[in-house]
């Protein structure tokens, strides 16, 4: 209730604003214009194509609305009266900024914005707004606050910075529950696939992930100093905690998965966890999460294949297992969402896939196995998880769904096929095109509101996607193995060999 009376108290109407005594009937009128560039407010980019109320350029600073998500993520209070006007302070802390999108791309040609007259109190100091140069604007009934060194360094004590490449940021106070936005706590190294960890300044991998071959796991200074190698283990799904890396293993030649692992950063003290045959894990605290397999198919003249059984929970000592979600068999077929699991804040999100009768089906569940949630059907072969949006692609096209299930939205549709799905800095990158025996594709990378699509690189076997140290990596894919490259700066990969 307090976030709608304060959200109808700064959208005031024109029509009560003139009945004021006082206040003037016509108010100046200002030519206004969407930003050009990307926003970034603690990290997380704005989706202004889709919000439902837009970042504004006015004399070429960018203002913001005085909504009651964006006065919080950028750690304000605002407070309203028919006399007192409209006062902004500082806050001590900033939350996590919550956009508010809609399908349809926005657009302000032919609309202007005008100036309040009503008073207006900033830190409680009175401005003068008809003589500030870049004063407030009511832009379709809301309070706009101009992103002025005045403002943003001198009265809040903030970090800005804008250049033609990254566009525009805005660093704020930590925020209230002292976590990173969305975009920036999720692990998309993990989501990917775990080939690829990051902690500090060191770079946890596998440089081939084989089937049948050869696989370890190294460590290396994100310079390229310091290489270490840490276990002869094929390891994926790589998790750094602390001192310790977790990982899970396939055996070599066998296509077997041998358990869940740990292993110090230094290489001491290799233990086995469980004999679980997990897929993807997260770790978090005292607890592994993981995708729960069965392999079935195995013959004398046949590897075969891994169905997903649901989703399982282990403390990182081995005790304490506990199944969350308990699905079928299922997924004969070896789809790439058969181990799909994102780990997010007290939510799991999942697929659990179709068996033949019943398609894949999408849930959240709490990570203590409570609140199984179904998200809307749709029809995906990858998700990731940023910004407080879902990502996924149905029929080669890119959607953006909120974390509740609501509110889908189209980002980008693609000529051709489109999967591994990674986000960094603002863009998502893909591997579009795909390949069999032979063949190529193209890795691209798209704003999170669909502009500006980029080829980073071309004629690769991309299997996924990763990133250490601002470098993007991709797993190839050649006969079972899946080699680690490094896109160099000038678009090239460079494979990264095992010593």
């Amino acid at each position: 209730m307090k976030k709608s009376l304060l959200a109808a108290a700064l959208a005031v109407p024109m029509l009560l604003l003139s009945a004021v005594p006082g206040f003037a009937a016509a108010p100046k009128q200002a030519e206004v214009s969407l930003p050009a560039f990307p926003v970034f407010l603690n990290g997380t980019p704005v989706d202004n194509t889709h919000s439902i109320f837009p970042l504004l350029v006015y004399k070429d600073i960018t203002y913001f609305p005085m909504t009651w998500d964006y006065a919080r993520g950028l750690g304000l209070t605002t407070s309203w009266d028919s006399q007192g006007g409209l006062g902004i302070e500082k806050r001590v802390r900033s939350e996590v900024l919550t956009q508010s999108l809609k399908p349809d791309a926005n657009a302000v040609s032919g609309e202007t914005a005008v100036l309040p007259e009503f008073p207006i109190r900033v830190n409680g100091k009175t401005i003068d707004n008809a003589a500030e140069p870049y004063p407030l604007l009511l832009f379709r009934n809301i309070t706009y606050f101009p992103m002025t060194w005045r403002f943003t360094h001198d009265e809040f004590g903030w970090n800005t910075s804008w250049d033609n490449v990254n566009g525009f940021r805005i660093d704020t106070p930590s925020q209230s529950d002292g976590t990173l936005p969305a975009a920036q706590s999720d692990d998309f190294n993990l989501n990917a696939g775990g080939q690829v960890a990051v902690s500090g300044d060191w770079m946890y991998y596998n440089p081939n992930n084989s089937y049948f071959e050869s696989g370890y796991l190294y460590k290396i200074k994100l310079d390229g100093s310091g290489k270490q190698k840490l276990a002869d283990d094929n390891a994926r799904s790589i998790n750094v905690v602390g001192d310790w890396v977790y990982y899970t293993a396939m055996d070599k030649g066998k296509n077997i998965h041998q358990g869940i692992f740990k292993v110090r950063t230094d290489g001491t003290e290799r233990t086995k966890i469980s004999d679980a045959p997990a897929g993807k894990i997260t770790v978090e605290g005292d607890w592994i999460y993981y995708v729960d397999q069965v392999l079935t198919g195995r013959t004398e003249n046949a590897v075969g294949y891994y169905k997903t059984l649901g989703i399982k929970k282990i403390k990182t000592d081995g005790t304490g297992e506990t199944s969350l979600f308990q699905g079928t068999a299922s997924n004969p077929s070896g789809s790439v969402v058969e181990d799909s699991i994102h780990v997010l804040e007290d939510w799991i999100y999942f697929v659990q896939p179709g068996d033949g009768k019943n398609p894949p089906a999408f849930y959240k569940i709490r990570k203590d196995g409570t609140q199984l949630t179904p998200l809307p059907d749709v029809n995906f072969n990858n998700f990731m998880v940023a910004d407080g949006w879902i990502y996924y692609v149905d029929n080669n096209e890119l959607f953006k769904m909120s974390l509740e299930g609501s509110s889908a939205i189209s980002v980008k549709k693609f000529d051709k096929y489109v999967n591994s799905l990674i986000y960094h800095d603002g863009w998502i990158y893909y591997v579009k095109g795909s390949f069999g025996f032979m063949g190529s594709a193209d890795i691209e990378k798209i704003r999170i509101d669909g502009s500006e699509q980029t080829k980073v690189v071309g004629g690769v076997r991309a299997s996924s996607l990763y990133f250490a140290g601002g470098k993007l990596y991709f797993a190839g894919s050649w006969e079972g193995s899946n080699p680690l490259y490094e896109v160099t700066a000038d678009g090239q990969p460079k494979l990264l060999k095992e010593e």
